[in-house]
């Protein structure tokens, strides 16, 4: 016990390196996944979606992500439903306003 005493200010500062470490864990987690909100059109399933943001994550794993994510028991989807992707996925969206030479009119 005297031995805790006569460091307690080695003791007190190794109490506060677990508490941050522990802290900067915790709030790195929380921050980093922002969600972006998708609105289901007719005719989408969570297999086109994932064709469409899934970018190289395997499709399946992707589809299983997202219904944990948004509390899915099924992997049936209605139109207007919101579902909840991760806002870095966004960018893998197609861009609807490119057109190729063999894309028909």
């Amino acid at each position: 016990m005297t031995t805790i005493r006569q460091n307690s200010f080695l003791v007190a500062f190794f109490v506060l390196i677990i508490v941050f470490t522990f802290y900067a864990i915790v709030s790195h987690n929380t921050n980093s996944a922002q969600m972006s909100q998708v609105e289901i059109e007719e005719g989408d399933t969570l297999w086109t979606l994932a064709e469409s943001f899934s970018g190289k994550t395997p499709h399946h794993e992707w589809i299983e992500d997202i219904m944990k994510e948004n509390n899915l028991s099924t992997s049936k989807i209605i139109a207007g439903q919101s579902l909840k992707i991760p806002s870095d996925q966004l960018k893998f969206a197609p861009d609807e306003t490119i057109k190729f030479a063999g894309d028909a009119e």
